[in-house]
This record gives C-alpha cells, structure tokens and sequence, in this order.
C-alpha cells in the first residue's frame, strides 16, 4: 500500500471504453486511487458496472455526483459531443480530468477547454494510449536523442474493418455527435504517435477524406501527405474497409529504421529496428527494444498512473488540452485539405475559417456512396 493519500477518481460513462479500459485500470490502481463514484444515464449500465468494480456510489447526474463525492480527477468516457461541457463541468468543481479521444470537435471546442483550465487551474488531459503502451516511449526517446540520426519519413497506416452493423449505435458515423471518421475515431492514436515520434513540428498537410463504402456521414477512409519543419516527410492511411486489419507505423531515420505492426494496442515485441552493416545488407538489431514487462491491464491504465504522479507532485501534466489541440489541429487540417485541393499549413485555421468551428467542416456537403445508392 503507497503512503501518499488515495486520488478521488469517479468514472462518468459505464459502457463501451468506460467499462473495457477505463474502469479495469482504476480498480487495478487500488493502491493510488479510490473509485468514488460512476456515473451514466443508463440505469442498467451503471448499477451493472456498479457490481462488476465494487462501486456503490452510482449516479445518473455528474453535478450531483461531484457535489457529494469531490473526486480529484473525473474519467469521462463518453460519446465524443459531450466531452467539451463535461471537461468544463468537472474542473470547474475542482477536479482534473481524463478524457477519451478525440478530446472535442473541433478546435474552437480545445480553446474552450484550454481557458477552462486557465480559469480554473485544473487540466484536462486527453487519452493517448499508444504514447503509454510498450515500446512507445523507448522509440520516443531514442529518435528525440537522435540516437540513429535525424527522423527522416514517417508512415502510419491504420488499416482496420468495420462492418455497417459497427454504426447501428446512435451516435456513432454522424457529425453532430461522433465529429468525424475512421482518421478520427480509428486512426487517432496512430497519427498521433507518429506525430509525436516525428517531433511534433508538423507544418503542412495535403489529404484526401471519403465516404466509399459505409452507409456513413463521416469519412471511411483517408490519405495525406506531411511535411514537418524540420523538413521530413510522411504519409498517412486510415481506413475502416480493410479485411486485413493492421496498424503500422515506421520511421526511418539517418542510420536506422523502426517498424511497428500492431493492430489494437502496441506491445513491446513488436517493435523493431534495422539497420544497414558494412556489407551494405539489410540486418535487424536485436539490442532495441529493451524487453519491458507486460502492461498491467492496459495502457489506459499507464497513462493514468503519469496522470497521478503529476497530480501528487502538483506539476503539469502530459497531453493536457493544448497538446491535445496540436493533433486536432493537424486532423482538422487534412479535413479541410481534403475539401479545397490543397495543402493547408499548421496555423492557417483561425476564427472565423469554418473549420474552426467543426473538425471536418466541409463533411456535412459531402457527396459518399451513402448518398449514392
């Protein structure tokens, strides 16, 4: 049992990846944190979820919630549209929070959240679980260091399936409350591992978003192009029509090159690294990666153990709301890259540009094979 006092944590969202990730991690936490409260509208789902992690305080209002229980982070694992009020609301009561991608939709939504967290000094922090999983952070490390030189191409390819039975939810596959599509929703983490491995300097975008094949508002598949400060290059994929499911990420950089190929979440042994010998011939490098132990439950679970660290030690965070933006920033840019035929450069999008107002503005007049048939 740790000595330092127990974090509050409550859990607003008992389906879906509240009840597959995010409940699983706080109760496997027992030693750092205390499950206060979970919260959801569906009365079956919340005292079903009640059962399962031991949690008595059950609630279908989140402002009752924090005025009776006070917890110090709130965990919201929500449906996408209701991430922004329920960021506010929860810092506003005096919590941090952790909240499921993508963090909103758009980027007028992130500033609202960013001065929410200047108003109140409490941090909204956006979940980027393949930042946590295994191996990430080494390759992090070593291409920061420049340990095999400058990073010089990067490729991301979320390559997954899902059936249009995936969109008989509600909420999901429409602008108003899912926001955008498979480079959003399923590629996420990927993009934005590669954006981070890559140095984060992103400085233009030319893309391509479309509905093919799903009876869908938002986009099932998209292609772009990166060009980052440094001058590097990268190309993305991301697609929800694939009967071969992968993710896989490389960079290669001036003396080496690092693949992974994973599919949900990265493990450690499935990265790797090549490099060219003396003969000129292609050799994998088994010093890299250094072993790691299993995750404990999930990477979810890791991201929330940094997240409790910097709340005990009363420092900021990582992947606050303006981290968070960057990522925003640069989706929203091949969204609007893919509606003028253009590259769009980082910073470009400002008030007043209706992409400022919605991640993939120009979606709603899209024409996909939805439309079609």
């Amino acid at each position: 049992m740790s000595s330092h006092p127990l974090a509050r944590v409550a859990v607003v969202g008992a389906g879906g990846i509240g009840a597959a990730a995010h409940l699983p991690a706080v109760t496997s936490l027992a030693g750092e944190v205390e499950l206060v409260a979970i919260v959801d509208l569906d009365e079956e789902r919340r005292t079903a979820a009640g059962a399962q992690f031991g949690c008595g305080n059950l609630y279908a209002d989140m402002a009752q919630m924090q005025a009776e229980q006070r917890p110090d982070i709130v965990i919201i694992a929500t449906p996408p549209h209701l991430h922004e009020p329920l960021s506010i609301q929860a810092m506003r009561a005096g919590a941090w929070v952790y909240c499921e991608k993508p963090l909103t939709g758009s980027l007028a939504s992130a500033d609202r959240i960013i001065a929410a967290e200047a108003e109140t000094g409490q941090w909204t922090i956006s979940v980027s679980q393949f930042r946590y999983a295994g191996g990430s952070q080494q390759a992090h490390e070593a291409l920061r260091s420049h340990r095999w030189g400058r990073p010089l191409i990067g490729v991301a390819h979320t390559t997954w399936y899902r059936g249009p039975e995936y969109w008989d939810i509600p909420w999901r596959g429409k602008f108003a409350t899912e926001f955008a599509g498979a480079t959003t929703t399923q590629a996420y983490h990927a993009v934005d591992l590669l954006l981070w491995l890559m140095g984060g300097d992103w400085a233009s975008v030319s893309g391509i978003a479309d509905t093919l094949a799903r009876p869908i508002e938002v986009e099932d598949a998209s292609a772009a192009v990166v060009r980052f400060e440094s001058g590097a290059i990268a190309t993305l994929l991301s697609t929800v029509l694939s009967s071969k499911q992968e993710t896989r990420l490389q960079v290669i950089a001036e003396r080496a090159t690092v693949d992974l190929d994973t599919l949900y979440l990265p493990q450690c042994d499935e990265w790797s690294l090549r490099r060219i010998d003396e003969e000129g011939q292609t050799v994998v490098d088994a010093s890299w990666p250094v072993p790691e132990p299993p995750l404990e439950v999930n990477a979810h679970r890791s991201q929330l153990q940094a997240i409790l660290a910097a709340w005990r030690e009363g420092r900021v965070p990582e992947v606050t709301a303006s981290e968070a933006r960057a990522t925003l920033e640069f989706l929203t840019a091949l969204y609007k890259s893919s509606a003028t035929g253009g590259p769009v450069a980082r910073g470009e999008i400002g008030a007043g540009d209706p992409f400022y107002e919605a991640l993939d503005a120009a979606g709603p007049d899209r024409k996909g094979v939805h439309a079609r048939v």
